[in-house]
C-alpha cells in the first residue's frame, strides 16, 4: 500500500472526528503505540487491525485475531476480512472508522447564503402568545380589571418558555457541540403559540357552541404538540430522525392512553365534569339558548327514565 490513504474515526452521528494520514505497504491501527493509527478505546485491541491491497488493487481491512472483532457498520455479523470502497463503514469495539484513497471524488461544495436571524421570528411569536393569552384573559373578565390578574400569567408563560429553552440549549451544546440558541427557541415557541391558539379555540367552541369534544379531548392536543415540539428538538441535537420520531410517537401514544384511562375512571366515580371552563361576553353566546318549556320537557324526560330504573329489580349479588 504505497499510495496514500486516509483513515477516518467517526463520530456516532457520522461525522468525522479525526482524519490520520498513512502511507506504506500496510497500515496497522490498534490500541499500542506501535500502530500507525492509534485508536483509544478499551474495546479495541492493542494490534486490531490491519489495511493492505489485494491483487486486485482494494483496499482491505482484516482483523489480527482481536477479542472483539470486525464488523460492517451496525450489523452484529462479525468478518475477518472486509473489501473497503471509501464509502463503507466498519467498527472496532466501539469505533467506527472510514478508509478514503486521495483520489476519492468529493462532493462540490454548498453555496453559503447568509445566515438569517430569526430573533424578528422569535420575536413576533412571543408577542402573539402574550397577545392570545392577554385576549382570553380580558374576555373572561367579569369584575375589576385588576393588574395582577395579567401581570402574573404572562410572567409564568414567558418564564417556562425561557426554562424549556435554556434546558434544551444546554442538551444541544453538549451532545450536539453547539448551543442553538436561537432555534431551541423558536420551537419552543412555536409549540407555545400552537397550544395557545388551540387553547382559545377549545374555550370559544365550549361557550359559544356548547362544544364539548375540543375541550374534553384538549391533552390529546397537548401531547401531540409535546411530542412534535420535542421531536424538533431532537433533530437540532443529532440526524437520527426515524429514532427519535419513533421516541416521540410512543410518548404521545403513552401519554394520551394514561390520561384517557385516568379521565375515564373519574367519570365512572363522579360523573361527567364540566366543560365550560370560562366565562366571556354574551355576545359570543352563537347557540340560542333553550326555551322555559324545552328545559323542563328535558327534567320530565329524566324524571320517567329514572322512575323506570327505579322500578327494574336489583341485579343479583349486588351492594344493597
Amino acid at each position: 500500500m504505497d499510495a496514500v490513504i486516509w483513515v477516518e474515526i467517526l463520530s456516532r452521528h457520522r461525522e468525522v472526528a479525526s482524519r490520520h494520514r498513512c502511507a506504506g505497504a500496510e497500515i496497522r491501527i490498534g490500541r499500542g503505540y506501535d500502530n500507525d493509527v492509534i485508536v483509544d478505546d478499551p474495546y479495541v485491541a492493542v494490534q486490531h487491525l490491519r489495511l493492505f491491497r489485494d491483487d486486485a488493487g482494494r483496499i482491505v481491512a482484516e482483523d489480527i485475531g482481536s477479542a472483539n472483532g470486525l464488523f460492517i457498520d451496525r450489523d452484529q455479523r462479525r468478518y475477518e476480512r472486509v473489501a473497503l470502497d471509501g464509502d463503507r463503514v466498519i467498527r472496532i469495539g466501539g469505533v467506527q472508522l472510514r478508509v478514503r484513497e486521495r483520489g476519492y471524488a468529493v462532493p462540490r461544495e454548498h453555496v453559503q447564503r447568509p445566515q438569517r436571524r430569526l430573533w424578528p421570528v422569535a420575536l413576533a411569536l412571543a408577542v402573539a402568545i402574550l397577545g392570545i393569552d392577554a385576549l382570553g384573559l380580558w374576555l373572561s373578565e367579569t369584575g375589576e380589571v385588576k393588574a395582577s390578574r395579567y401581570v402574573m400569567p404572562l410572567l409564568s408563560i414567558a418564564g417556562l418558555a425561557l426554562v424549556w429553552t435554556a434546558v434544551w440549549t444546554v442538551l444541544s451544546r453538549v451532545f450536539a457541540g453547539g448551543a442553538a440558541f436561537e432555534r431551541n427557541l423558536i420551537t419552543a415557541l412555536a409549540g407555545f403559540f400552537a397550544y395557545s391558539l388551540y387553547d382559545e379555540f377549545a374555550q370559544f367552541a365550549a361557550f359559544g357552541l356548547s362544544w364539548r369534544l375540543p375541550i374534553s379531548y384538549e391533552y390529546v392536543a397537548m401531547w401531540a404538540l409535546l411530542a412534535i415540539v420535542c421531536y424538533r428538538h431532537l433533530r437540532t441535537l443529532g440526524p437520527r430522525g426515524r429514532y427519535s420520531a419513533a421516541a416521540m410517537l410512543a410518548v404521545a401514544v403513552l401519554g394520551i392512553a394514561t390520561q384517557s384511562l385516568t379521565q375515564s375512571e373519574a367519570r365512572a366515580d363522579f360523573g361527567q365534569p364540566s366543560y365550560l371552563r370560562r366565562l366571556m361576553p354574551p355576545s359570543l353566546r352563537l347557540v340560542p339558548p333553550k326555551s322555559a318549556d324545552a328545559f323542563f320537557s328535558e327534567i320530565e324526560g329524566l324524571k320517567s327514565q329514572l322512575d323506570r330504573d327505579r322500578e327494574q329489580p336489583p341485579a343479583p349479588n349486588s351492594a344493597p
